[in-house]
């Protein structure tokens, strides 16, 4: 692939908006300038770290869905590596059914992804720890005859010449059936539940062993980085609380008793959760980020230091004079409010609209007509009145509703100065929004005249 690209498959593939980008990727532009004048929050995670000297941190780090946390992550992970750090960075979808994801899940898919980058680095752990946890979940966990299955299918991997260990073998069964199954998954979250501060315990026998050895491989310490709990879905528990409260407010104390540093990715509506202050007691580290402002706060009018960053990360891409007629590069994104995979989408989706270079104004319009009719689409008819609020005040309330609203996208957040929210661009184009903020708009004029008299 050619970098920038001035042909359209060159094109289309530079602007995969489902690639985190490598840490040292040409294509990377520093946004952070467009999204908060209090600096880049990954460095802030990075700070933390090095300057704790004995007790480790656990850290929360938010954001939309798109907005970019992988790939700051990953360049967190190498520059933490550039430190002396060992870091075992892991997607936790690979584990997880993050339709339905408890805290016992997340400590389990911990302990298998550490085990495997030890393994991975060629690091060796004490047997006598490895084969001591085998037993204690053979114990808590398996049904009889279980564990001489999996110790078969082990057996004949080496066989085959794939030598995993028998410990791995089993988290690896344990978390795809967390993950896939159903009966299995409640067996599994039952008997764990019983035994979890055994299961923490041993976690932290595995934590400790794998600090000792990496000590002796020169490293500083430990560090893990849990990538993609913010896609974890959010669902009202019909008695005022959400499945994202209860995983890290009400099960919090669970995901912060690992004895080695900690960064778990959080979905942005957690943050506007009623509970906002018990959240910040478990988790005093919390870092957000924000999307790049595109417009002033108030007045709404451009705002070009933004809109410059997005065309340079475009720049890094894309020759744009090639790709786009005049006008277009702006058009797109002014559509995607700041958001930077919805920026990509919305490229992705010109270029084969256009099928050939370059992408016309006609094209241009015809793609941002689809992420309109998207969102049409998405968006519940309780939710309109909602979302013609928060446009009136750019402020979101903390209840399960504007939660909702944050984490589907439908209201982002922003910040420079000062933090505010407002509606996807996508969104105020829409009928059904116009009509909402219209009736809004009314009652608010006839309640000021009643005020008045």
């Amino acid at each position: 692939m050619k970098l920038p690209a001035d042909n359209l498959k060159d094109a289309f593939n530079a602007c995969n908006p489902n690639q985190a980008l490598p840490a040292n990727d040409s294509r990377y532009v520093d946004l952070s300038p467009g999204r908060s004048d209090e600096g880049n929050p990954v460095n802030q995670c990075r700070s933390r770290i090095l300057n704790s000297d004995t007790t480790p941190t656990c850290q929360l780090f938010a954001g939309h869905r798109g907005c970019g946390k992988s790939t700051e992550l990953q360049r967190l992970k190498k520059t933490l590596e550039d430190d002396g750090y060992f870091v075992t960075y892991f997607d936790a979808e690979g584990d997880l059914d993050l339709e339905d994801t408890e805290s016992t899940d997340i400590i389990l898919s911990v302990i298998r992804n550490l085990e495997a980058s030890m393994r991975g680095a060629e690091i060796s752990l004490p047997k006598n720890l490895m084969n001591d946890f085998l037993l204690w979940f053979g114990e808590v966990v398996l049904e009889t005859n279980e564990e001489s299955k999996i110790e078969a299918e082990a057996k004949s991997e080496i066989r085959a010449g794939v030598e995993i260990p028998l410990l791995a073998r089993f988290l690896s069964v344990m978390t795809g059936r967390v993950k896939t199954g159903t009966e299995s998954k409640k067996l599994i979250r039952q008997r764990l539940d019983t035994q979890v501060s055994q299961l923490i315990t041993r976690g932290n026998d595995l934590v400790l062993a794998c600090q000792k050895a990496l000590q002796k491989e020169g490293k500083k310490d430990l560090v893990i980085i849990v990538d993609s709990l913010d896609r974890i879905a959010l669902k009202s528990r019909g008695d005022g609380r959400t499945s994202h409260e209860v995983l890290y407010i009400e099960r919090g104390n669970l995901l912060r008793g690992f004895g080695c540093h900690v960064i778990y990715t959080v979905p942005v509506s957690l943050y506007f959760s009623p509970k906002q202050s018990v959240l910040r007691q478990l988790f005093p580290y919390q870092h957000l980020l924000p999307m790049i402002k595109i417009a002033m706060m108030e007045t709404r009018k451009p705002w070009k230091k933004g809109r410059d960053l997005l065309t340079a990360m475009l720049e890094q891409r894309l020759i744009l004079d090639k790709v786009f007629e005049k006008g277009v590069t702006e058009a797109l994104i002014e559509a995607c409010g700041g958001h930077p995979r919805e920026l990509m989408i919305l490229v992705q989706n010109a270029l084969i609209f256009a099928d050939v270079l370059p992408v016309t104004m006609k094209t241009a319009k015809m793609t941002v007509r689809r992420l309109n009719n998207d969102y049409d689409r998405s968006i519940p008819e309780e939710h309109w009145s909602l979302l013609a609020q928060v446009y009136l005040t750019q402020r979101v309330q903390n209840d399960t509703d504007h939660q909702l609203i944050l984490h589907n996208l439908s209201v982002l957040e922003y910040q420079n100065a000062d933090r505010w929210c407002d509606v996807h661009p996508a969104i105020l184009e829409l009928p059904r929004f116009k009509e909402a903020l219209k009736v809004l708009q009314k009652r608010k004029a006839e309640s000021e005249k009643e005020a008045s008299h």
